[in-house]
């Protein structure tokens, strides 16, 4: 059981990995694109008609397949005036509490992004632009990163409940050792 759960422990870590590095190159993709808009319209006085849509939509994608990796990463903002003044137990049962209210609001907005994306794909719904790009595309990310986002939660609650338990440290390891 233990070998199952670390195998999966790793896997998880990878498909997080994976995706930062998504995010990246989506990233990259549309800072070239935003040049590219900017040279053609104000040097050349062509702008093209795929740009913006091209920013927008991969926006989407950067954000919400991103969040999980972020959070594994600790690089979410956080507002720490009150956590720096508790100790080290007292962080560890915020960080609990905390990361477990997150997941219920990550689980509502990850049920709503299903259902907005599931009635796009049964209506056919799509996007009115040069692009027609279908609708349940760009709101695919909304309901799996949110479903990514929640397990991470979980995981972070998980590890802050265990270090409490056992005594430890806030700054528990990035991944959850199994």
């Amino acid at each position: 059981m233990f070998r199952f759960l670390g195998t999966l422990a790793r896997k998880w870590e990878a498909l997080l990995t994976s995706l930062g590095h998504l995010v990246a190159v989506l990233t990259a993709v549309m800072t070239l694109a935003v040049v590219y808009e900017v040279v053609a319209r104000y040097f050349f006085k062509r702008p093209t008609t795929w740009a913006l849509n091209l920013t927008e939509y991969a926006l989407l994608y950067v954000t919400f397949m991103g969040a999980a990796w972020v959070l594994r990463e600790g690089a979410h903002i956080r507002v720490e005036f009150l956590v720096e003044r508790l100790g080290p137990r007292p962080r560890l049962a915020l960080s609990t509490i905390i990361s477990l209210v997150a997941t219920g609001v990550v689980a509502v907005l990850m049920w709503k992004g299903i259902e907005v994306t599931w009635v796009a794909y049964v209506k056919g719904q799509a996007m009115l632009n040069p692009w027609r790009v279908s609708r349940w595309l760009l709101m695919l990310p909304i309901a799996l990163g949110s479903l990514l986002l929640m397990i991470e939660f979980l995981r972070q609650a998980w590890g802050s409940f265990q270090a409490w338990r056992h005594g430890g440290r806030p700054e528990a390891p990035r991944a959850i050792e199994i």
